[in-house]
């Protein structure tokens, strides 16, 4: 999988903006994950957890298109091409990934699906208690299809 071009950048910028504690990743919609064990055991890469997915959204907490954005041929009420709406999911373990872009892996999973969770990018030298900036590989075990998204906006340090 290819990392889109916001994560590069958010990895390249990150230290470069305010610190903030949580990955908001839907911006005050969506209340931050419960730190388990499970999740804190995803803190170094390569380590892998199995979890069930709670909650699939597009990246502003409505519901995710069962198909792909087509670029310029949806408009919004004043005629202007909308924007994909990306891809948000949330996990048992309270880990959680977004994109920016809609995911065909993500759209095909069901609420309680079960998924084998893996720790692939995690930024180094981060400020204390600013764990923001993880990229994880899902494999969902019921459809076999995997992805490969952040868990937030920005990495550690970032906005």
């Amino acid at each position: 999988m290819r990392l889109t071009p916001w994560v590069s950048a958010a990895v390249i910028l990150a230290g470069s903006c305010a610190q903030s504690n949580w990955s908001t990743s839907l911006a005050e919609t969506v209340a931050p994950p419960t730190v388990t064990k499970a999740w804190k055991a995803l803190g170094r890469v390569g380590a892998c957890a199995e979890t069930t997915i709670t909650k699939i959204a597009d990246r502003s907490d409505g519901p995710l298109s069962p198909t792909p954005f087509k670029s310029g041929e949806t408009l919004d009420k004043d005629g202007e091409p909308m924007m994909d709406q990306g891809t948000y999911v949330q996990y048992q373990n309270g880990a959680e990934q977004i994109d920016a872009a809609w995911n065909a892996g993500v759209a095909h999973s069901k609420i309680g699906d079960p998924v084998r969770l893996c720790t692939v990018f995690k930024p180094k030298k981060c400020p204390p208690g600013d764990d923001r900036g993880r990229i994880y590989k899902a494999i969902n075990l019921r459809t076999n299809e995997t992805w490969q998204m952040s868990e937030s906006w920005h990495a550690c340090g970032g906005a």
